[in-house]
């Protein structure tokens, strides 16, 4: 039989390090990442976890991997606008509950060949949203690039010095304005008000970019 016996550890796999690994970025912060941390969750050493990988620096490429490959694709909605915007809003949404990923994101250290489907849609979407537009089809690479600094910017930034309640910002959750059917976003205090202000700012990006009005 190839039963495990009881009490046997189960047998280490990269896959299996890296959801540990993003459980513990998760729960404490991408700082207490260590292949000691991870060893311990796991109820190993650090030496069997060196056999599957080299170091520090390759958990946190394969973290980037993982994460690049579940970002999301475009809304399926007849109006391409609402697309992206929504493929955007999707990605902020998902962003936010894994907030150390869009710190290795914005570090750039890492690249991810996962990030490519992502990318392709995106840059899809845009293409067909400037329409014929010669001047515009050859700035989609650029207006790809500022709306990803315009997500990591409201994703990694939700309590801006100064501006964790803007004068005008309206309430912070859907509690505070009193709607009970609305679904809180995930995310610290504060991610609603800056997933508002992403809203808010997408569309306005896009028409002053693309002139899409």
């Amino acid at each position: 039989m190839n039963a495990r016996a009881p009490g046997r550890p189960r047998i280490l796999s990269r896959e299996r390090i890296v959801t540990m690994a993003r459980r513990i970025a998760d729960d404490e912060g991408l700082d207490a990442l260590t292949v000691r941390r991870v060893a311990q969750r796991l109820g190993t050493g650090q030496a069997s976890l060196y056999r599957h990988i080299e170091d520090r620096d390759e958990l946190l490429r394969l973290l980037a991997e993982d994460v690049a490959v579940h970002l999301p694709g475009p809304r399926k909605c007849p109006d391409v606008r609402e697309q992206v915007i929504g493929q955007w809003l999707d990605a902020y949404d998902y962003l936010s509950q894994h907030r150390w990923a869009a710190r290795i994101i914005a570090e750039g250290e890492h690249v991810a060949d996962g990030a490519s489907a992502f990318a392709e849609s995106a840059l899809g979407t845009l293409r067909v949203l400037a329409g014929g537009t010669a001047e515009s089809r050859a700035d989609i690479a650029r207006v790809y690039r500022v709306l990803w600094h315009l997500l990591l910017g409201h994703v990694l930034n939700a309590h801006p010095v100064g501006h964790t309640r803007s004068e005008g910002a309206g309430p912070e959750s859907a509690h505070e304005a009193g709607d009970a059917d609305a679904v809180p976003v995930p995310g610290p205090p504060g991610a609603s008000v800056s997933r508002d202000d992403l809203a808010w700012a997408l569309p306005r990006v896009l028409d002053g970019m693309l002139g899409t009005l």
